[in-house]
């Protein structure tokens, strides 16, 4: 088996897509994770994408997170606190190392959830591990009342090893200069808090960033008026049809299949000014098969899955 801190990857895999760099700005993002909150390879699984995943580390997935960077302030966000932060944070701390005000930590984290590939990243940040100082933590009312209301995550802010700061649904906040973050209220299963996405924009291009939703027909917007003002869109791509995981109703589960998202967006894909990466992605996504009919059916479709370590201009 190989190493696990192997973890480099190419940095697009199979994609048609053009390339994502822009020279005349100074944001940036990185995707650190792509993976639903199992990650791949999966606990307890041994079907053939986690069996590959552990015997080699390139098709490894990690939980969903994204660093936004402004590289002229020298901040860097995060987007998501994923439990597989250690790993995460080495595919960032170059840049990191770079500022001076915080030291390896950023200069914030936005949760979309409370589902555990999206904030139990948050225990690192604690008394035990990194011990964060009055760390900005960007979430909803609802997410704030969870933090604040149980344990282990009251105590980080007893310990004031993070502050939180309250994000209110369509109304942007600014977080350099450069960066200004919309968040956008979708529906999930919000067991302990609602559900965020973000529009994130830079100094020249948006991205809109939604890792989790119950469907595009459930949400009070239209996801091809949303993904068509912005440049890129990383959207959920857990599963990628119905015949996946036998014996579990994946409608309970709650995610639109790959197989519909490309039907709603292939209009506003082959317009080209969209590009349209898949994220969150199950471990028994069919996808996953470098080999496959379902990755050659998206590209040909002219789409892509994200990758850990690709890199976004904005």
């Amino acid at each position: 088996m190989g190493s696990l801190l192997a973890f480099k990857k190419p940095r697009y895999v199979r994609s048609s897509l053009q390339a994502l760099d822009s020279p005349n700005t100074n944001v940036f993002i990185k995707v650190l994770g792509t993976a639903q909150d199992g990650g791949v390879p999966q606990i307890g699984c041994y079907c053939d994408n986690c069996q590959r995943a552990r015997h080699d580390p390139k098709f490894m997935r990690l939980r969903p997170s994204l660093a936004v960077f402004d590289s002229k302030e020298k901040k860097v966000f995060i987007v998501d606190a994923s439990p597989d932060i250690g790993l995460q944070y080495d595919l960032v701390h170059e840049q990191m190392r770079l500022r001076s005000r915080r030291k390896n930590t950023p200069d914030g984290i936005l949760l979309t959830h409370a589902h555990i590939g999206h904030y139990t990243g948050l225990m690192f940040y604690g008394y035990e591990a990194l011990s964060a100082d009055k760390l900005p933590v960007f979430c909803s009312r609802r997410m704030n009342e969870f933090l604040t209301q149980n344990g282990p995550w009251n105590q980080l802010v007893e310990f004031q090893n993070i502050a939180i700061q309250l994000l209110e649904p369509e109304k942007t906040i600014v977080l350099t200069p450069r960066i200004s973050i919309t968040p956008l209220t979708v529906p999930h299963r919000d067991e302990y808090s609602d559900t965020l996405g973000f529009v994130i924009a830079g100094e020249v291009k948006e991205l809109l960033y939604i890792p989790d939703i119950q469907s595009w027909h459930a949400w009070d917007r239209d996801i091809r008026k949303e993904a068509d003002r912005v440049d890129v869109a990383l959207l959920d791509g857990t599963f990628y049809s119905s015949n996946e995981l036998p014996g579990r109703d994946l409608s309970r589960i709650g995610h639109p299949f790959i197989t519909t998202s490309i039907d709603t967006l292939r209009q506003i894909a082959k317009k080209g000014k969209t590009q349209i990466y898949f994220t969150h992605l199950n471990h028994s996504n069919l996808a996953l098969n470098p080999e496959g009919d379902a990755i050659t059916n998206i590209v040909n479709e002219g789409f892509a899955l994200a990758q850990e370590g690709m890199e976004i201009s904005l």
